[in-house]
């Protein structure tokens, strides 16, 4: 277990040291998820009921969106560079590889986040609260769902030409359960709403995150291996 920590975190070092360095992915995917919350905010409603729904739905629309173009850009660079390839071929274990992707996937992600939670919440005029522990769990925790399953199926997607094609029709699908208790417990807290009042898509989030973790952390060797 020791030897996975210890390579996981050389792969994830090195993506987050080459996007330090060239700031390219955090910059045109956080410009683009910014962009749409900005966008939305003009057609967002003022006042009445359901506009904290959907207001949490544009957020994660934002988020899923950037998510996927960083982890498609991510591995196309890798590809391309043939960094793939030399990891492959590397001594680390094929699940420290995987899970040092997902970590780099899920503190990129977060980066975007940190940047545009705040602003959603000022541009679309809402108050979160007593909220604001309930949105704390609820944002890492779809975050990491999107994660663990679009690091895995990048990279299948990688493999083929029309990757930018083949990645959405993958992940999308599946992210469906993640995205639907994200936003519903996003609402929640945007209502006010304590954690106890959304543990039912707090649990499902969880055990999602889980389940997929495990099913990445057993097929990714047999993935690359095509």
């Amino acid at each position: 277990m020791g030897s996975w920590v210890r390579a996981a975190a050389l792969v994830a070092g090195k993506d987050l040291r080459l996007e330090y360095r060239t700031r390219d992915l955090l910059s045109s995917v956080g410009l683009f998820a910014l962009l749409v919350v900005v966008v939305a905010s003009f057609s967002f409603p003022t006042w009445g009921q359901g506009r904290q729904g959907v207001g949490a739905g544009m957020l994660w629309m934002a988020l899923l969106f950037a998510g996927l173009l960083g982890m498609g850009r991510s591995l196309a660079l890798e590809k391309e560079e043939g960094c793939l390839q030399g990891l492959l071929s590397s001594p680390a274990p094929r699940e420290a590889i995987y899970l040092g992707k997902l970590a780099s996937l899920v503190l990129f992600v977060s980066a975007v986040e940190v940047l545009l939670v705040p602003s959603f919440l000022v541009l679309l005029q809402l108050d979160v609260g007593p909220g604001l522990p309930l949105l704390i769990l609820a944002v890492p925790l779809g975050t990491l769902g999107i994660a663990v399953v679009g690091t895995l199926f990048a990279t299948v997607a990688v493999q083929t030409r029309t990757r930018e094609v083949i990645l959405p029709l993958l992940v999308m699908p599946l992210l469906v359960p993640v995205m639907i208790a994200a936003v519903k417990a996003t609402q929640a807290a945007l209502e006010g709403l304590g954690v106890g009042q959304a543990r039912t898509w707090l649990l499902l989030l969880t055990s999602y995150d889980l389940l997929f973790l495990l099913v990445g952390l057993a097929t990714f060797p047999h993935l690359v291996e095509e």
